[in-house]
């Protein structure tokens, strides 16, 4: 999650609390108002009266006095209407509008319990709700006219405030797919440059995926991490393709080339911005980076190496070991099992390995699905 998105989801916690409390207290006013109009029909309530004859200015001073009310006494000549009427009147108002508060304040709550669960407070439809909601609050400005402008007023702002939210949300939707479908063509151009690397990328972004989730990463990380991992090899398109397609061992010289698409996978990557494409980068640097420092190309070790470069190397070995290439031929996949097992923690991170373990039978059910047609390994 996104530095921003936990800043917000903190925010909403913080009022998910504040609107659990002031909904309390409006039931509770509502109670009490409730009691106020008994004790004016002089309907006692065992050990309340007493606290309504000490109690009941103070009350009223809180709740404010009703304007319709005002309104009433001065031009209908409640004057003369009993005294008990008149308060009940009042006392009625006031309990609607704290109806309408009590309504706005679940309301709200709602809302906030959207945006903790999501993570996504930006919608057009919540900005609808909130302008259409807005003009209950008419029978509030009745009651308390200061209040209830003053919240008609908040929901109008809030509702432009989540439509213009919902509008970047869109525009940043829409770059997300832009980018997914420049990474999607970058990794089909990289998977063309040498014909038998076949389905490896497809596949190496499924072992990551399935890797990253079965170590409690994020969803939206995970799905990052799948994207990111497809172009793990991008650097390879600098790497002259008879020795890409070489058929038998490599020369020193030839393997020290082969060595270099690490680091002209970061260079092609550099100026590309974007969460995923930065991802993608170190990637791209690391996945061949070893947890005990002897890899490349930077001997970067242990804690050293990103979690996703870590988890992708994993990867990337796996399949490379179960593929069929023009120099070998396919491991059996129980060989390379127990291979990436008895390299824990010198090629690879142990807790990679051990989730690589938990989640095996999902791994091998995506080296099936993606095989390459002229790989006929047997299921492990």
């Amino acid at each position: 999650m996104s530095d921003v998105k936990k800043r917000i989801v903190q925010i909403a916690k913080m009022l998910f609390a504040a609107a659990t409390v002031a909904k309390v207290i409006t039931i509770v006013l509502m109670v009490v108002t409730c009691l106020q109009i008994a004790a004016a029909f002089s309907i006692k309530v065992p050990a309340l009266t007493g606290f309504f004859d000490g109690h009941i200015s103070q009350i009223e001073s809180v709740l404010g006095r009703s304007t319709v009310f005002e309104f009433l006494f001065r031009t209908a000549n409640l004057n003369a209407m009993e005294p008990v009427y008149a308060k009940a009147i009042e006392l009625f108002i006031t309990f609607l509008s704290l109806v309408v508060l009590l309504f706005y304040i679940s309301f709200f709550k709602k809302l906030i319990g959207r945006i903790i669960e999501e993570g996504r407070p930006f919608s057009d439809d919540t900005a609808r709700q909130l302008r259409k909601s807005s003009w209950g609050l008419i029978l509030l400005v009745l009651v308390n006219p200061v209040l209830g402008l003053l919240l008609f007023l908040l929901l109008r702002f809030f509702s432009l405030v989540f439509e213009y939210g919902a509008y970047l949300r869109s525009k940043a939707e829409e770059t997300s797919r832009i980018q997914e479908e420049v990474i999607v063509s970058l990794a089909e151009i990289t998977e063309n440059k040498s014909e038998q690397t076949g389905q490896h990328i497809r596949r190496v972004s499924e072992y990551s995926k399935i890797l990253a989730r079965q170590m409690g990463l994020p969803e939206e990380q995970v799905e990052s991490l799948r994207l990111a991992s497809t172009m793990h090899d991008l650097g390879k398109l600098m790497i002259p393709t008879e020795i890409l397609e070489k058929p038998g061992r490599l020369t020193d010289e030839e393997f020290a080339e082969i060595k270099k698409h690490p680091g002209f996978g970061e260079q092609l990557l550099h100026n590309v911005e974007g969460d995923t494409m930065t991802l993608a980068r170190q990637i791209a640097l690391e996945h061949h980076e070893r947890y005990d420092g002897k890899g490349y190309p930077g001997g970067e070790s242990g804690e050293g190496i990103g979690l996703e470069g870590r988890i992708v190397a994993v990867a990337d070995v796996y399949d490379a070991l179960t593929s069929r290439r023009s120099y070998k031929d396919a491991w059996d996949p129980k060989a390379a099992y127990d291979e990436i097992v008895r390299c824990s923690g010198t090629q690879f991170d142990p807790r990679v390995v051990d989730a690589f373990v938990a989640a095996y039978d999902q791994i091998d059910a995506a080296r099936r699905q993606y095989a390459d047609e002229h790989i006929t390994n047997k299921v492990a």
